[in-house]
């Protein structure tokens, strides 16, 4: 199973900034070639990207002389969620059925609050009575899920947050946090770490039920979390006694990216396996009959009520690839191996999202 590739040809670099001499500059790079989203005369950070119809989103911040703003670029155009009266910051962007949510935190004037945009409107997750950050944010159907962390007056607790609702992950005797997190069929998986009372833990929860990746003896932590069929994929580092080495674990097993020589970590994880049958998704009643999955050649397409007006065909990215008509078997001989995306437009109007392998 290959990791960190993609079936898309186009490839974006998830987070980063490029130093101009003075400060720093929030930066997008498509295949190697950079894309300035701020003009350098405030510091300013890209922290996320998605992409989604051809278009790039970007979540970062940007420094306005006082304060940090909370941003998303939607192909290097800003629109800001933070007005700049307290700092803000945007860190996890995603896009479903062209809504944009953010997830991130503000500043009330005491304390961070965590909150989520969607499309520009704020939704506010904590009280603002204690710090809190929302840290990645994930759409499934029609649920949203939100993944960080939330003090409880003396230690931070791990939280995920579905559809605004908040479920502990943390028993709050000890720090945690979530870091990242991830919806496969009925299964919510969150990555973070949880503190022993001497260090960090890595850790994943699958439906509120913890798994430690790590033995507690070394720091470590566990940034981001990918799932591909039945296999979990999590990637963050864990000191050796004297640098943080990179790793990913799939099942809770750990493989060493760096010899330990100098600090690394993993940020982000992407699996593309085209051997395997991913489950569906945002079509919880099945209305959409998909199959076979894998398929070789041709799909075929069924709706159990209304007619298929419209199948557009998409990458795993987000690339929109092709378009048909009222078709109920599409020809897929000339793409390559890898996972797709279909969007079902039926005659009520609505799309439905499946999602497939090609052999």
């Amino acid at each position: 199973t290959p990791l960190y590739s993609s079936a898309a040809s186009d490839v974006y670099k998830r987070q980063g900034y490029e130093n101009n001499g003075s400060t720093n500059v929030a930066t997008v790079w498509k295949n190697g070639s950079s894309q300035n989203l701020s003009d350098g005369s405030n510091t300013a950070y890209a922290i996320s990207v998605f992409v989604y119809n051809n278009d790039v989103y970007v979540a970062g911040q940007e420094y306005n002389g006082t304060n940090t703003i909370a941003k998303v670029w939607k192909n290097g155009v800003a629109q800001l969620l933070t007005d700049g009266s307290n700092s803000a910051s945007a860190v996890s962007v995603f896009v479903s059925n062209g809504d944009v949510y953010v997830a991130g935190r503000e500043h009330n004037g005491t304390k961070t609050v965590a909150k989520l945009w969607k499309n520009g409107i704020p939704q506010v997750l904590t009280d603002g009575s204690n710090d809190a950050v929302a840290a990645s944010v994930f759409v499934s159907g029609n649920d949203v899920y939100v993944a960080g962390k939330e003090n409880n007056g003396s230690k931070d607790v791990a939280k995920v947050w579905k559809n605004g609702t908040p479920q502990t992950l943390s028993d709050g005797w000890n720090n945690a946090y979530a870091a990242s997190v991830f919806v496969s069929g009925n299964d919510v998986y969150v990555s973070g770490a949880e503190n022993n009372g001497t260090t960090y833990v890595s850790k994943i929860w699958k439906n509120g039920t913890s798994q430690s990746l790590t033995n507690g003896t070394y720091y470590a932590t566990t940034n981001t979390i990918y799932v591909s069929a039945n296999d979990v994929y999590a990637g963050g580092s864990e000191e050796n006694g004297t640098t943080n080495v990179a790793k990913v674990w799939k099942n809770g097993g750990a493989q060493i990216l760096t010899d330990g020589s100098n600090n690394a970590v993993v940020n982000s994880i992407f699996v593309d396996d085209g051997q395997l049958s991913i489950e569906n998704i945002a079509d919880p009643q099945n209305k959409i009959a998909l199959y076979p999955n894998p398929v070789q050649d041709v799909l075929h397409l069924a709706a159990k009520t209304g007619n298929i007006k419209k199948i557009d065909l998409f990458s795993i990215t987000g690339q929109r690839l092709k378009s048909w008509g009222e078709e109920t078997a599409i020809n897929l001989s000339q793409f390559p191996s890898g996972s797709y995306f279909v969007h079902i437009t039926t005659d009520d109007g609505k799309t439905i999202v499946k999602q497939f392998v090609k052999k």
